[in-house]
């Protein structure tokens, strides 16, 4: 099965050009093949294709400062390739048996939560899923990281997808409705309240 990681995130980055300037202006270039090829070794693992074709589109985004640096729902700024693995391996460090080698960090909610690539060979390989810095792996979780970004663009152009589903998988409660809104040039996710719901028009 091809991926649409390029694709999706060509349309992504056009909606942020010209909706959330200030958002675009933090995405770093594309990581070069040493840089890849040095993530690798410090994972000591073969990088995952869908990791490896995001980061070729672009390296994460510039943590200069937190301004206009959150890009994922539902919070999150992309790491680049030098801070997805040492973010990884501190992770790894702190939680002990409770973080296992085939996870990758590569979201950072800037509080401590992470996202996490699984890239375990067997079922369910490909997932990511939120982490929590106190529950561990708790919240919305997508199939594949190309769900996650169908879900964003849907999100980002006022259309409903529901691709996310919760961690633990028998949780009783879906996961909250999120809404992207611009504020500034700065992209941020709210949580929908009210009567809004998935594919509403943001704000």
């Amino acid at each position: 099965m091809s991926s649409s990681i390029t694709p999706l995130w060509r349309q992504i980055a056009e909606w942020l050009r010209k909706n959330a300037p200030l958002t675009f202006a933090k995405l770093n270039p594309p990581a070069d093949e040493r840089a890849l090829a040095e993530l690798a070794s410090e994972m000591d693992t073969e990088l995952p294709p869908d990791l490896v074709e995001l980061l070729h589109s672009f390296n994460g985004s510039a943590a200069r400062d937190v301004i206009g640096l959150i890009l994922l729902p539902s919070g999150y700024h992309v790491m680049d390739s030098s801070q997805i693995a040492r973010d990884t391996r501190q992770r790894a460090s702190i939680w002990g048996d409770g973080w296992r080698p085939s996870w990758i960090a590569f979201g950072n909610d800037l509080c401590g939560g992470c996202l996490v690539l699984d890239t375990q060979p067997q079922p369910p390989y490909g997932r990511v899923f939120e982490f929590d810095k106190v529950d561990g792996p708790f919240g919305s979780a997508w199939d594949s990281l190309d769900d996650l970004l169908t879900e964003m663009l849907a999100l980002l152009e006022g259309r409903a997808v529901g691709l996310a589903h919760r961690i633990p998988y028998d949780y009783p409660r879906a996961p909250a409705p999120l809404k992207p809104v611009v504020k500034d040039g700065e992209l941020e996710w709210e949580v929908g309240i009210g009567d809004w719901i998935p594919g509403s028009n943001p704000s």
